[in-house]
């Protein structure tokens, strides 16, 4: 249990995040050029906090493994395009950030596949 909520706390807490700061975040989707971005928000908002509410309660958790892996899969390679920085931090802040969210996506195959 104790792994279960520290894999979806990551999800419900940056899901209620953008639901708070909703604009916010999709000027930034806006900036990053993700295509409808407010669309984007919303539909990360829900996807991430219903995934992860289903995976904490065991409650579908295959199928809300998959919601999540199916919304922190595509992200990083539309918000953390490190091969387009020039600054050698802000690479390798991007380039963290795209392998945490690939290792997330690999936690949740991997919690879709054992239940």
């Amino acid at each position: 249990m104790p792994g279960r909520v520290l894999f979806v706390s990551y999800f419900i807490a940056l899901g209620l995040s953008h639901l708070i700061h909703f604009e916010q975040h999709a000027l930034v989707l806006k900036r990053k050029e993700v295509p409808l971005p407010r669309c984007a928000t919303l539909l990360t908002i829900v996807m991430m906090i219903s995934g992860g509410v289903m995976v904490l309660f065991d409650w579908q958790t295959r199928i809300g493994a998959l919601i999540l892996f199916c919304i922190i899969f595509p992200a990083p390679f539309f918000l953390h395009r490190f091969w387009n920085e020039t600054d050698s931090y802000m690479r390798l802040s991007e380039f963290a950030h795209l392998m945490k969210d690939l290792s997330l996506a690999g936690a949740a195959l991997i919690v879709a596949a054992i239940t």
